[in-house]
């Protein structure tokens, strides 16, 4: 999912935390894909 721009900051989807700075939400992106990545055990 793209980093989208919204009311007082960024976001990382359609749901979740809004980041003030773009590299915090691209950051929380990053953290949620290897994550999903884990569970596959990859």
């Amino acid at each position: 999912m793209p980093v989208k721009k919204v009311k007082g900051g960024y976001k990382y989807g359609k749901t979740g935390k809004t980041y003030s700075k773009k590299k915090d939400a691209v950051q929380q992106g990053k953290a949620i894909h290897m994550s999903k990545a884990r569970q596959r055990g990859r």
